[in-house]
């Protein structure tokens, strides 16, 4: 009996293999590559889209002219399809938005192009999306509106009320592995509701921003985001009119315990012109929701000539821990800077952390009130020299063994909130692999790893009103 058993068990797993395999081929064989341009299948996208699979790869082509596809209201329902632009970047196909009604009410979306609940594993590709407005000041470039797995890759997205938005359901469940990529996000918001708009709006249960360069916000913050977990890796951020970063409380999403944000490998500069709120890092709670996690700020370059804190603390279970960060007064020698500020006695703050260097200017708030390892504060005058600052390229001019020689191994719970990779930002709107050969270098990157590469522009704008 027991060889009759053995006999019949195995015929059965092969069935269901080659079951399987037949499925998954046939699902492969079945998705369709639609063209949508002039003297293509479809003239529009909205038409490619109604007829489109799961699976299927929507391939965009110029209109004549290089023009603007008009009026583009894109409401993705179904999962993995692809939508991405023909050609090669850097060029990019034009989704405008400019006189259309993004209201969000019935089956118009609330963005240029709109991922809904269950279009998981989708990706958008490729495409200048700009000219998102409605009455409510949030039409936005992409939003990710409870969908999972959704990427945004290698998009310029500019000049709407909103850049990209997302949003859960207040679950573990939704708007999960969300991945913004190689993307360019500048001047969004709407001076008609100054402080309510920003370069990124963001919610859910994870997201990560990779390689992008985000800058210049015209009224709010340059990244916004509510989500359980955000994780920022070798990015470009810079001169906004409110915090570059203000990582708060959302309902559902930021009470569960680890609701962090992980902040590595990036740029991050405090426009010296800026009228807003001039905090640098907001971590912690704007709604009266719970916020119960950590800032981890791990291998970035921070320039900031303000005396506003670097780190706000604003939530009675955000912690903050920093290792091997540069955070520089931008060269204009400021006194009584502040590291961390958590409204609270400083003798007890939730900080720490070690291998960091920086201006003679937080010498006070360091020294005294934090209890941070092997941490420098440059003399009066110390500077740490750059490349082109002028034109955001943050690469060290000279191999500085201030540098060079304080850097330390990152802890094994903090490696794991980077996922187990390190990443430096390479302009523009990329990233690469950080190689570390024996002991690490300070700041955003490591100086064995030069590359050269084209700096962006800063890119300054005019700022609205300060945030409300």
């Amino acid at each position: 009996m027991r060889s009759v058993r053995l006999s019949v068990r195995w015929p059965v797993r092969w069935l269901c293999l080659w079951t399987w395999l037949t499925v998954f081929l046939s699902s492969r064989t079945m998705a369709a590559e639609l063209a949508v341009g002039p003297g293509k299948a479809h003239a529009r996208i909205e038409e490619a889209l109604v007829v489109a699979k799961s699976g299927d790869v929507i391939v965009v082509h110029p209109q004549v002219g290089d023009g603007p596809y008009e009026r583009v209201a894109l409401s993705v329902n179904r999962p993995g399809l692809t939508i991405k632009a023909a050609g090669i970047l850097p060029a990019r196909i034009r989704l405008s938005g400019m006189g259309g009604d993004y209201s969000g009410r019935g089956p118009v979306p609330r963005a240029i192009v709109q991922f809904n609940k269950g279009a998981d594993h989708c990706v958008l590709e490729g495409f200048e999306l700009l000219g998102a407005h409605n009455e409510s000041h949030n039409a936005a470039g992409v939003r990710i509106n409870q969908a999972n797995n959704v990427t945004i890759r290698s998009c310029c997205i500019h000049n709407n009320d909103m850049g990209i938005m997302s949003n859960g359901d207040g679950t573990q469940d939704t708007a999960v592995n969300q991945l913004i990529e190689n993307c360019l996000i500048y001047r969004n918001g709407d001076p008609l509701d100054p402080g309510y708009n920003h370069n990124l709006y963001l919610g859910g249960a994870t997201v990560t921003l990779l390689g992008c360069e985000v800058h210049s916000s015209l009224t709010g913050h340059n990244v916004k985001s509510r989500a359980h977990r955000t994780l920022v890796f070798a990015c470009y951020v810079h001169d906004s009119a409110n915090r570059e970063f203000d990582l708060v409380d959302g309902k559902g999403d930021t009470a569960r315990s680890g609701s962090d944000a992980v902040l590595a490998g990036n740029i991050i500069v405090k426009d010296a012109n800026c009228s807003g709120n001039r905090a640098v890092i907001h971590f912690g709670q704007d709604g009266g929701y719970e916020h119960e996690g950590t800032l981890f700020l791990i291998h970035n370059t921070i320039v900031t000539p303000f005396t506003s804190p670097v780190v706000h603390l604003s939530a009675p279970k955000a912690r903050a821990r920093l290792y091997n960060n540069i955070i520089w007064d931008g060269g204009k020698g400021q006194n009584g800077q502040v590291l961390v500020h958590a409204g609270r006695d400083t003798t007890t703050l939730p900080v720490e952390g070690k291998c960091n260097w920086m201006s003679f200017g937080f010498k006070d708030s360091v020294l005294e009130s934090i209890p941070l390892q092997h941490t420098l504060v440059g003399g009066p005058g110390a500077v740490i020299t750059f490349v082109n600052p002028a034109k955001g390229d943050y690469r060290l001019a000279k191999p500085d063994p201030q540098v060079l020689e304080l850097g330390c191994t990152v802890p094994a719970d903090a490696v794991q909130a980077l996922n187990g990779r390190l990443l430096q930002y390479k302009a523009p709107q990329a990233s690469e692999p950080r190689v570390i050969r024996g002991k690490p270098d300070l700041g955003a990157i490591e100086w064995g790893q030069m590359t050269k590469t084209e700096p962006t522009s800063a890119g300054h704008v005019p700022k609205a009103a300060p945030e409300r």
